[in-house]
């Protein structure tokens, strides 16, 4: 007989969404915490995140309202907070700027920046010589027709700030159960009451799912569906070529949603030509871990790499190597954070459209209020709650694709 255990929360998931939820509740002494995972902390989609952090909400993303821009602001501030109690996160303040190519995408998506009611405090707009000079000279003046700049941006490593959190989670006294696939949930009168392990059985009081990629694997049992997309998403490092360590994140909108930042001493960058639905790619996402579709890879080398030699003439911008991860979309593009409808003891949070790492820390506060106080004074939770879809509305990946509003 599998061997059982009894504990007072449990979180599936060890990346950034779990652990900052783990975290928060034994902030808040909700007992006994123990968080599962079928690998190691950030060795799924958390680890391949580029990590940088910004206040998005703030005329980029134009989906997302005040309610993330709260949690965005968290976030910067629990990183530094993480940093300057000794974590070796690669915590840097170097900002994030939003340039274009076009004045087309100079009035669509960069402009609102500078003029959003939510900027931050010295944001401002540049002239091509001013974005050639804030990157320390990686964009060419002659390529860009202009930049915004949010300067308060910050920069870490996503794999070296999801370890910290799995240290904080033990330090606080919490548990980290690694290489511990979770089979099935625990169930009894329309409540779950545990997990199902191939170690064994995990009773809990309360269960929460932060396990990204892997819900829809879980949650049916329940009589519920998440409705969520699957995206492969590629990050590409290139070979270190004397990109300065200060240079800001650099988004481009209108190269197809380019970002790229300095990773030690070269660039690490990525866009739409490196993305595609996981229904598109059979056999990319196995059993745990993160996928591997090289042919995403080709098509950004062949769409992208002319277009970033333009942009960027002076550093090597080939492939070094990749990451791939595997970021949940929703149909409006907020996350799922709440209660299973329906069904007690249960709670769920993913959904992170490509944005958990900015908004895992204020999303594990929020959903410990929701665990232990039903709702939160702090922020609304109401956007992120998993019945504002109706049942059967979303029956299939393809089904949430169709709805998402187009991004910036």
């Amino acid at each position: 007989m599998a061997d059982r255990a009894q504990t007072d929360i449990v979180v599936v998931g060890a990346g950034v969404l779990g652990l900052s939820v783990a975290c928060h509740l034994l902030d808040r002494n909700a007992g006994r915490v123990v968080v599962v995972d079928a690998d190691t902390p950030a060795a799924g989609t958390s680890g391949a995140g580029a990590g940088f952090v910004g206040l998005w909400a703030a005329g980029y993303a134009d989906f997302f309202t005040d309610g993330e821009l709260t949690l965005e602001q968290y976030g910067i501030d629990y990183y530094r907070d993480l940093a300057e109690h000794g974590a070796s996160i690669d915590h840097r303040v170097n900002g994030n700027l939003y340039a274009a190519t076009t004045e087309d995408g100079w009035r669509r998506w960069v402009e609102p920046v500078v003029g959003h009611a939510s900027a931050p405090p010295g944001t401002r707009g540049l002239s091509p010589r001013e974005t050639a000079e804030a990157t320390g000279g990686v964009l060419s003046a002659e390529s860009v027709v202009g930049a915004a700049l949010h300067p308060g941006g910050i920069q870490i490593s996503a794999g070296r700030a999801t370890r910290a959190l799995a240290d904080r989670l033990v330090a606080g006294g919490g548990v980290l159960r690694t290489h511990t696939r979770v089979t099935g949930l625990l169930t009894s009168d329309r409540a779950v009451t545990g997990v199902r392990t191939a170690a064994g059985d995990i009773t809990a009081k309360s269960v929460v799912l932060a396990c990204g990629a892997w819900t829809n694997a879980l949650v049916p049992a329940l009589g519920y569906r998440a409705p969520l997309m699957r995206v492969v998403a590629t990050r590409v490092i290139s070979p270190p070529s004397g990109v300065g360590a200060d240079m800001p994140t650099v988004m481009v909108p209108d190269l197809y949603g380019l970002w790229l930042r300095e990773h030690r001493g070269g660039l690490t960058y990525g866009n739409g030509d490196g993305y595609a639905p996981l229904f598109e790619l059979d056999g990319a996402l196995g059993e745990g871990g993160r996928p591997h579709a090289g042919q995403l890879v080709e098509r950004l080398a062949e769409l992208l790499s002319p277009r970033l030699r333009k942009l960027v003439p002076a550093h090597d911008t080939s492939v070094g190597w990749w990451l791939q991860g595997v970021p949940c979309m929703t149909p409006d593009r907020r996350f799922l954070a709440g209660p299973v409808p329906g069904v007690r003891g249960v709670h769920v949070v993913t959904g992170d459209n490509e944005a958990g790492v900015t908004h895992g820390p204020g999303l594990g506060r929020m959903m410990a209020d929701l665990i232990l106080d039903g709702g939160s004074t702090w922020i609304d939770p109401a956007d992120y709650r998993l019945d504002r879809f109706a049942p059967g509305t979303f029956p299939t990946e393809r089904s949430v694709l169709a709805a998402m509003p187009a991004r910036r």
